[in-house]
């Protein structure tokens, strides 16, 4: 079996090998080649600046003026320790400061009563922009008294948020860097000879079309399917682009520097829909900070395909995902926080919630055997997103919701509820709700109030 297994490995990397550009044969398109003046374009390679003196001092200086609550107020960081790397890296005009550091420090605290005195250790050996909001701590002290017993628990979370807003404000100080204009840099290390900059053309438009890429050229159409048989409504609808994501599109195409919130919550997305948005997200004017991707039909692998894209500097502006009510195993949930490695300025939002959520309308009477029922809508149940339609362009009942129910007659429409779950828990449900005609009256057979 081992023999088999290394026969199968050495095969596998002969036919890698041979699949491999020879030296001096490659393909000049993809050949990256400095520029003759040295200049890094638009800053789209990667730039990197040892800032690991200035940053472990500040450092160093915060933690010594670092105050502490009662009864610990007399406590004082007597010197502290701080050693690693951190360095600014540029791409694409986004910057981050990336580091990894381990802190020492001594502390000594009394209750200023001439009572106990006490004075121990701390070590924090994993500081870095993936464990800044859960920092590890070693704490050390010989004493057990009531001052040792107050540092432990308040003197360390004092010392977790010093660092924490330490780093973060040195983070933020150097994004301020990047307002300095690049044109004026460009200037004057320009050489009198050198070549005036040619404008760049910038690239095309994404056309949006709710007809697939790969579609096949017209055919004649096939014979009617019989009556009663709704499979190619329900293909075609899994093809067509949403009405939301048409017009999110828009924007981004026409104007992607004023786009800088992008709202696609519970609007019936699908793997399938992620690739139009993703090269709208690829624009080299993209500006969007916020993404809202939140109870749609998302699987792993549109989850996987987003967060590679978005790993490899897709929406470098994007500061907020969410991707909470999808339909997501923990391999998928995991792929969301594997984000922060590459991303460490990105908030995942994977809690099933709707953010800013309010109340449109109330169920009553469900009937049994109607449509509301079948889908699983309770008397009380309050909704708070019904399709795209969310409370900031609720009207009513009768405007709103009935026009939409009317027009989705025997297509699904994705319906975010709030419930009161066991034990008094408030909690959001994502439910599939589909108007059609049965025993009874109305499309639904439940009362909206």
């Amino acid at each position: 079996a081992a023999a088999r297994s290394r026969a199968t490995c050495l095969q596998q990397a002969t036919f890698a090998y041979d699949g491999m550009a020879k030296l001096g044969e490659g393909d000049q398109r993809w050949i990256v080649k400095e520029r003759e003046d040295g200049r890094n374009c638009n800053n789209w390679h990667w730039t990197s600046k040892d800032v690991s003196k200035n940053t472990k001092e500040e450092l160093i200086r915060c933690l010594e003026a670092c105050t502490f609550e009662p009864p610990i107020a007399l406590a004082r960081v007597k010197s502290a320790e701080v050693t690693g790397e951190a360095s600014i890296n540029n791409r694409k005009g986004k910057i981050f400061l990336i580091y990894d550091l381990e802190v020492k420090l001594k502390w000594e605290a009394s209750d200023g009563e001439g009572g106990e005195a006490c004075k121990g250790s701390m070590k924090l050996p994993d500081v870095s922009a993936t464990m800044l909001d859960d920092l590890d701590c070693e704490f050390t002290c010989k004493s057990s008294g009531g001052v040792a017993t107050a540092m432990r628990k308040q003197g360390v979370a004092a010392v977790r948020r010093c660092i924490e807003e330490a780093m973060l404000r040195m983070q933020e100080e150097v994004r301020a860097e990047k307002a300095r204009p690049e044109a004026e840099a460009v200037a004057e290390t320009r050489p009198p000879n050198a070549t005036p900059a040619v404008a760049v053309p910038l690239p095309k438009p994404i056309a949006v079309s709710t007809v697939p890429a790969k579609q096949p050229p017209p055919q004649p159409k096939p014979a009617e399917p019989a009556a009663g048989s709704d499979s190619g409504e329900e293909e075609e609808g899994e093809d067509k682009l949403p009405p939301a994501l048409e017009a999110a599109l828009r924007g981004l195409r026409q104007e992607p520097e004023a786009q800088r919130e992008v709202c696609l919550a519970n609007c019936s997305l699908r793997d399938s829909h992620l690739e139009p948005l993703i090269q709208a997200l690829h624009h080299s004017r993209c500006a969007v900070e916020t993404l809202d991707l939140a109870f749609n039909r998302l699987s792993d692998a549109g989850v996987h395909v987003l967060c590679r894209a978005v790993a490899s500097g897709c929406a470098m502006e994007l500061s907020s995902l969410r991707l909470g009510g999808n339909k997501l195993s923990p391999a998928g949930l995991a792929l969301g926080q594997s984000l922060k490695q590459s991303r460490p300025d990105l908030l995942v939002d994977l809690k099933p919630q709707l953010k800013d959520a309010r109340s449109m309308c109330t169920v009553g009477n469900v009937y049994p055997g109607s449509p509301a029922a079948t889908a699983g809508l309770r008397t009380g149940d309050s909704i708070i997103a019904f399709g795209p339609l969310l409370h900031a362009g609720f009207r009513g009942v009768s405007e709103s919701i009935v026009p939409a129910v009317k027009a989705s007659v025997g297509r699904p429409i994705d319906v975010v509820v709030v419930r009161m779950g066991e034990g008094a828990q408030v909690q959001q449900l994502a439910l599939t709700l589909t108007p059609q005609t049965w025993s009874g009256g109305g499309l639904l057979g439940c009362i909206l109030k």
